[in-house]
């Protein structure tokens, strides 16, 4: 294999990885705020610098 082919699918397979990871950390944050039944995005907000 080429040293191109190699870098380009080590490339691929982060940018995979990064997507999965921010698809997982969203769904989370949906559900922790739909759980809570917050109705403002200021009482979300809120809550989730209380959560830090």
């Amino acid at each position: 294999m080429d040293v191109e082919i190699i870098i380009g699918c080590v490339i691929i397979a982060l940018a995979l990885g990064g997507i999965i990871a921010l698809n997982l950390w969203s769904r989370r944050t949906i559900n922790r705020i739909a759980q809570n039944g917050y109705r403002t995005a200021r009482q979300t907000l809120r809550e989730m610098q209380r959560d830090k």
